[in-house]
């Protein structure tokens, strides 16, 4: 169409030049098979701008007729590629629903005409994968080693027919097993990222993820200098310090599994001081210590971070070593709390009730421990609320046990029972023989 208004004003501005250029022209005559036509010469040039006009046409249209099963197959194309767009579309719906067979019928259906067949690749992957995810009610269910078998197959026709989109992908399934905790299978997917991007952040990041959660503390431990090195946002100087004590703590678990106090006083003496200033880690290194028979140094442990920093955590720790001599213990606690906290009949108390009741927890299991339950009954009553804990259910429990006072030990372990969890179900009866016909 653009075409054809150029030649026309073409054609009028050839009109016009010719009028006003040659106002007396001379005469035109052809003679073709018969024929003769006379004109003028603009008549003339008006003929060839015309005849050239409609050749220009017919050219178009030969040229049109030519083409038209090659348009006509684009145009199916087209259709095939709206319908094949539609089906991803409705394979995404399905997911929502929790429908993923329908979902992964539905994506794979349209992959050889979808606009983005990778997409297709990976929406059919998604829905197997939901199939293990126990938070989706309604999934279908499937086999673990059927749904990586085909999650495999499908993978490799993505790896081979989209190498590039193939990286992407693997590094979104690598997300969705970590979600899934399928660690062994994530690790197995993410080596090969690892191998060919061994400086790319996203990627250590998510090694050091998986290293974690699979328990791998030497391994995290020798990718921590490349973690220190990282200039991620999402790797803050809180959380690399909360990887270094996730690796402290590991070691000194594998340590004490090993009976190994050696190894256990070099992993202390080694770590940063930043590193252990954390009850959580004072205390499980004070365990080990305590596990590996090394009674006195847990105590010594527990006793310079109390001397620091009185918490309730560390208090709980210490009153549950084996200690030998009651009474030392009980000197050396009492010069680590205020002086008003020492008697068990003092007025109520103000402030600090946490490390107050545990401090009170202490106390009672050091009176235990000395086979006087009378006064761990008063540091008893100091407690508070006894359910706040399971341990202070506990202890409340022994002391009346230890007073003979069955009816309230039975009381107290049911409550300690029930907050853990655990249903004290009621003793059988005996089935009773079915009647004669006799009636006896």
């Amino acid at each position: 169409m653009k075409r054809l208004i150029v030649w026309i004003v073409l054609l009028a501005a050839a009109v016009a030049a010719a009028v006003y250029f040659l106002p007396g022209a001379g005469v035109a005559m052809l003679e073709f098979a018969g024929w003769r036509v006379e004109t003028t010469a603009i008549g003339l040039v008006l003929m060839v701008l015309v005849a050239l006009i409609v050749l220009q046409l017919l050219w178009r249209l030969i040229a049109g007729m030519l083409h038209l099963p090659a348009r006509l197959s684009r145009r199916s194309a087209e259709q095939r590629r709206r319908a094949a767009d539609e089906k991803l579309l409705r394979a995404w719906a399905e997911r929502q629903r929790r429908q993923t067979e329908l979902a992964q019928r539905y994506a794979l259906a349209g992959v050889e005409d979808g606009s983005l067949p990778p997409m297709h690749f990976q929406v059919a992957i998604d829905a197997l994968l939901d199939g293990l995810d126990p938070s989706r009610q309604g999934a279908a269910p499937r086999g673990r080693a059927e749904t990586r078998e085909e999650i495999g197959d499908l993978f490799e026709t993505v790896g081979r027919r989209f190498p590039k989109f193939a990286e992407f992908l693997r590094l979104h399934i690598v997300q969705r097993l970590i979600a899934l905790r399928e660690v062994e299978w994530a690790r197995a997917m993410v080596e090969p990222l690892v191998e060919t991007h061994p400086r790319d952040e996203a990627i250590l990041l998510i090694r050091a993820q998986l290293l974690e959660m699979a328990g791998e503390y030497d391994d995290l431990a020798r990718l921590l200098p490349t973690l220190r090195r990282i200039k991620d946002k999402r790797l803050t100087a809180d959380e690399l310090l909360r990887i270094e004590r996730v690796v402290l703590l590991g070691r000194i678990e594998a340590a004490s599994r090993s009976r190994d106090l050696d190894a256990l006083s070099r992993l202390w003496s080694e770590a940063g001081r930043n590193v252990v200033d954390s009850p959580s880690v004072t205390i499980a290194y004070a365990e080990a210590l305590a596990r590996g028979g090394a009674e006195d140094a847990a105590e010594r442990v527990l006793e310079k971070r109390l001397g620091r920093t009185l918490e309730a955590q560390t208090l709980h720790a210490w009153a549950e070593l084996r200690h030998d001599k009651p009474a030392e213990a009980r000197k050396r606690l009492l010069k680590l709390v205020p002086d008003d906290w020492s008697e068990p009949a003092n007025a109520p108390d103000v402030g600090r009730a946490r490390e107050r009741a545990a401090f009170a927890y202490a106390m009672a299991r050091l009176a235990l421990a000395e086979s006087d339950p009378t006064a761990a009954q008063l540091w008893v009553s100091r407690l508070g609320p006894l359910d706040q804990e399971l341990r202070y259910l506990a202890v409340a429990a022994r002391v009346h046990a230890r007073l003979r006072d069955s009816n309230e030990a039975a009381l107290l372990y049911e409550r300690a029972l029930a907050r853990a969890g655990l249903e004290t179900s009621p003793a059988p009866q005996p089935v009773k023989p079915p009647a004669t016909d006799d009636g006896r």
